[in-house]
């Protein structure tokens, strides 16, 4: 199987199928990203519509020399949520809204996939920015340190501090919440 990079390279002289693979591969991590930055299953999946179609439109100008086309497809992500979080201040913040369930689950299951959601999305909304953009790209977009920090524009040792600093207040906050003992 070809790499990001050698697809993206084939995308932008024009291999549409090379997009298409691009965006199978991305799709799912972008939107993870997204939604546990925003709680919204909307909002998450028209701001992934726009990364790819902002990918789309300039992968002409993607650098492989400058970082892998992950990090700067992620790159692009974090900017559309950050224009998206300026551009909506003026407004009342939304509750979480549930992610479309998966119909095998049980009713109990489901609630409390529900509280361990609603929990955890507390719990992420309690840090800072650059805490919350650690904490997704890792774990929900699955992203290495070294894409985590070209994504965001950081050394490799800040995203190390940033994480660590995370997920320690993240464990407080959810303890103290009764999820952890």
């Amino acid at each position: 199987m070809e790499s990001l990079d050698e697809l993206a390279a084939r995308a932008a002289g024009g291999d549409k199928a090379a997009f298409a693979n691009i965006y199978e591969t991305l799709i799912g991590k972008v939107y993870k990203y997204l939604f546990w930055n925003l709680g919204c299953v909307e909002d998450a999946e028209d701001l992934a519509e726009e990364v790819f179609l902002r990918c789309m439109v300039n992968i002409r100008s993607y650098d492989p020399k400058r970082g892998s086309f992950r990090s700067w497809a992620f790159r692009i992500a974090h900017n559309i949520l950050m224009d998206h979080h300026r551009n909506r201040k003026r407004r009342a913040e939304e509750p979480l809204k549930d992610e479309p369930e998966n119909g095998s689950i049980s009713t109990a299951e489901s609630v409390e996939k529900k509280e361990r959601a609603h929990a955890l999305h507390g719990a992420l909304n309690r840090l800072n920015s650059a805490q919350r953009q650690v904490i997704t790209m890792k774990y929900f977009a699955e992203m290495s340190n070294a894409e985590t920090a070209l994504a965001l524009g950081r050394s490799e040792g800040a995203v190390n501090a940033i994480q660590h600093r995370a997920l320690r207040r993240m464990g407080k906050n959810l303890e103290e919440r009764g999820w952890l003992s």
